[in-house]
């Protein structure tokens, strides 16, 4: 056998023909047959066999070989493997072969009208052939051993031996668990008091003073650091800031390639479209409108509401039903306490939260997006109507209308996965639109700074850390 071989049987058949049988290419008894498979192809059946003295046929001289799928046929000694069986059977065909039985690896795919006694490993049996039928010789197939059980010196055998000694191993077992069992549980009554004092520690917060970890005694279980351990560690900072970065940049190409800046309709742009976009908007309807309809100025108008639409939908307080977030996250975070939500051991419980449920959800939202079962698609669908409104009378004829929508889906779906990525780091992110860069100024952010307002810890970042920065641009351009 080569590297790679697969042994399926070594055996030794111990049941020889009878007299009224015809003698085989192959005829029994053999010291040893060994049968194998390889992995390039185990529907063949291969063989070593030893050469039969006084046999000069083809078929004994041969040492190896290959039994494929085949055919009985009279005269010779097939072997096989039945359906069902771990071990390999072999057979002699002695009557009429003229609807003969087709053997293949897994079994008999078909059965003659004559029945067939087939050898398993524990026959010993020797039916006699008909001239109508087909007959299997019977035998037995076992493993080969070089020597057998026999009584040992105190007048046990080798098997009874080993049974007492298991037993014996057994009931050490169970006496040492019962024994443990009984010492932990006086440690528990004797420590009851002081872990939940523990607990309690732990649950406290601490007004003043450096940042410690007051955990229970139980916290350093097994089960315990590796939760901690398993959470993935935060992204590096460039990671995030370069990700924000390419949002803002597909925003800007997708204005720049589908959208003219020539005159049209003042009828074509409809108040109540550009309300959609949201009831926060750091600037009025009716001056967005007039940014939208001067050609000068379009081109920041249509990427202020692209960029508004993909930001508000991307933060966490956004409403389920339209948040870039899964559903069901924006709905635990719309049922948690408003209360609470300023301290610092709420921020940090709620980092934990974040990255575990980020965690638990990778497989779904992460490993496999945007599957047909994906809540996030729901959302993408509805920001796309709600710009589509606003969008459609300033499209560029020349373009592929059907790619523009592509290619602003893929756009929100990015946008999404960015969304998530967020959520699952332990620090808190927000948002900063540059309110002091209003129109009145003569200026208009069209994409908000990315920044950091709590660290790991659940401490405030103060003054808020920038990973991006704002895109304003000057409206008299």
């Amino acid at each position: 056998m080569s590297d790679g071989d697969i042994a399926v049987a070594i055996a030794t058949i111990t049941q020889s023909f009878g007299p009224d049988q015809k003698a085989s290419a192959l005829t029994p008894p053999f010291p040893l047959v060994t049968f194998f498979s390889v992995p390039k192809n185990p529907n063949i059946l291969h063989l070593n066999a030893p050469v039969i003295p006084g046999d000069t046929s083809a078929e004994s001289q041969r040492t190896t070989g290959d039994l494929p799928a085949s055919q009985w046929q009279r005269g010779y000694v097939w072997y096989y493997w039945a359906k069902d069986q771990t071990s390999v059977l072999w057979g002699v065909v002695e009557g009429d072969t003229s609807n003969p039985v087709t053997i293949i690896p897994e079994g008999i795919s078909t059965i003659p009208s004559a029945s067939v006694p087939v050898s398993t490993p524990a026959t010993t049996t020797n039916d006699p052939a008909s001239s109508s039928s087909v007959s299997a010789a019977s035998n037995s197939l076992s493993p080969t051993t070089t020597s057998s059980a026999k009584p040992s010196s105190g007048g046990l055998s080798d098997g009874a031996v080993a049974g007492v000694a298991i037993g014996c191993l057994i009931a050490g077992a169970l006496l040492a668990s019962l024994v443990a069992w009984f010492c932990l549980g006086r440690r528990r009554k004797s420590a009851g008091g002081r872990d939940s004092e523990a607990s309690a520690l732990a649950l406290m917060h601490r007004e003043k003073g450096p940042t410690a970890k007051a955990v229970s005694l139980e916290s350093g279980s097994p089960i315990a650091l590796a939760m901690e351990n398993g959470l993935p560690q935060p992204l590096e900072d460039k990671a995030i800031s370069g990700e924000i970065s390419k949002i803002s940049n597909l925003i800007k190409n997708h204005v720049q390639s589908y959208y003219h800046t020539g005159r049209v309709s003042p009828g074509m742009i409809d108040y109540d479209d550009i309300q959609a976009l949201g009831s926060e908007l750091p600037v009025s309807v009716g001056t967005l409108s007039t940014l939208l309809g001067n050609a000068a100025t379009r081109e920041i108008a249509l990427r202020f509401c692209i960029a508004w639409i993909v930001v508000s939908r991307m933060q966490l307080h956004s409403p389920p039903g339209t948040s870039f977030l899964p559903p069901e996250v924006a709905s635990c975070f719309q049922s948690m306490s408003l209360v609470d939500r300023g301290s610092r051991v709420h921020a940090m419980y709620f980092a934990k939260w974040r990255a575990l449920t980020a965690e638990l959800m990778q497989s779904t939202y992460v490993r496999n997006p945007f599957s047909a079962n994906d809540a996030r698609l729901h959302s993408i669908q509805s920001a796309t109507t709600v710009l589509e409104n606003i969008l459609r009378p300033f499209a560029d004829s020349r373009m592929d209308n059907a790619q523009r929508s592509r290619n602003l889906e893929e756009m929100f779906k990015r946008a999404a996965l960015f969304a998530f990525t967020l959520f699952s780091q332990p620090s808190a992110w927000d948002f900063d639109w540059q309110a002091e860069q209003g129109v009145k100024s003569g200026s208009l952010c069209i994409f908000p700074a990315l920044v950091q307002i709590a660290d790991e810890n659940g401490e405030p970042v103060k003054p808020p850390r920038p990973f991006s920065d704002a895109v304003v641009r000057r409206l008299d351009e």
